[in-house]
């Protein structure tokens, strides 16, 4: 069914090369494809490949990449992976799992993401916050870390299907089964889904809401502790003198 809905789903970061998926994919943690992809042409003008990329300086890198969100984190990553690639494969991005983990800034759904799309390599399957959440309402895995996620899928799955099925579920989660409001009426799934129409959908249980939830509270604490900084110290209780005795 997802196959028919979204016959032609891929992933949404534009690239021309393994080389700028990978860049792309780093860029896009905590961050959308669409302001992504807003970002990269002039980022990779500059920098068309890994030796030019490894070369650069962090703040030159900053200022192309400031709409993602953690600019600097990313920009020291995706140096250091450039600088890994350089050293350690001849400028070339790495075609093992192995081999993409153990560079900066890159792990396990990042290098599914390049091996699967930029290089037709099916060795997992991606499991972002989209995988994640479908994966639980669909009732296809019962955990919450994306790891054992990912190997209940690929129990299911035909190992040629690893890559388009990840696609297809994150375009589903994206334009029909959103977080809030999945869009039940219209879902193709939903005479097979276990949460369709359901009064209260199951929990989004992946790492990014939880980071979004711990975000959120540490800046209602932040603005409470403010708050209570700012308030004037009570005034101290005056006690009444009492008149002294009259001597006799």
């Amino acid at each position: 069914m997802l196959g028919q809905a979204y016959p032609d789903a891929v992933v949404e970061l534009d690239h021309t090369n393994p080389y700028q998926l990978l860049v792309a994919t780093i860029l896009a943690a905590q961050s959308t494809d669409k302001t992504i992809n807003t970002i990269t042409p002039a980022l990779f003008a500059k920098y068309p490949d890994a030796n030019a990329l490894a070369a650069a300086a962090p703040s030159e890198v900053e200022k192309l990449i400031v709409k993602s969100g953690f600019f600097r984190n990313k920009a020291k990553h995706i140096i250091g992976m450039a600088q890994a690639v350089v050293t350690r494969h001849g400028g070339e991005i790495p075609r093992t799992m192995e081999e993409l983990c153990g560079l900066p800034g890159v792990a396990r759904k990042t290098a599914n993401v390049v091996l699967g799309s930029a290089m037709g390599l099916d060795v997992g399957v991606v499991v972002d916050t989209h995988v994640t959440r479908l994966s639980a309402r669909l009732a296809l895995s019962t955990h919450t870390d994306p790891v054992k996620i990912e190997h209940d899928l690929m129990a299911i799955l035909p190992k040629a299907q690893w890559t388009p099925f990840a696609h297809r579920l994150i375009w589903h989660g994206r334009r029909v089964c959103i977080a809030k409001k999945p869009d039940c009426d219209h879902c193709t799934l939903a005479p097979h889904c276990p949460s369709a129409f359901a009064a209260v959908q199951p929990k989004d249980p992946s790492p990014r809401a939880e980071w979004n939830a711990k975000q959120r509270a540490a800046r209602k604490g932040t603005a409470a502790a403010v708050a209570t900084s700012k308030k004037p110290a009570p005034k101290s209780r005056s006690v009444a003198k009492q008149p002294r005795a009259k001597r006799a």
